[in-house]
């Protein structure tokens, strides 16, 4: 993923509450700030989801990245379109 989301933390944080809120029954809601591993949110929903937001933000999304921005807040941070900071580096290939 090399470029942003085209959508602001708020938006995006909105949009992977509502997909996850669909995927998963949280009795508690969806916590932005817990790792995704904490409420069962696995590497084959982040794949899933990471194809999702390609068609809905029209970015390629790299799923690799919601694993290593392991919480929809710290994704938020570094991929929503007024995220502060340069992109996070892509590992080495």
């Amino acid at each position: 993923m090399d470029q942003r989301l085209p959508c602001d933390q708020a938006t995006l944080r909105d949009w992977m509450v509502a997909y996850i809120g669909g995927v998963l029954t949280l009795p508690e809601g969806v916590p932005t700030a817990a790792t995704f591993d904490s409420y069962g949110f696995d590497s084959v929903e982040a794949v899933v989801m990471a194809g999702v937001m390609e068609e809905e933000f029209g970015v390629q999304v790299d799923p690799v990245q919601l694993l290593e921005h392991p919480s929809i807040d710290a994704f938020c941070a570094a991929f929503a379109s007024d995220g502060t900071g340069p992109l996070p580096a892509e590992p080495a290939a």
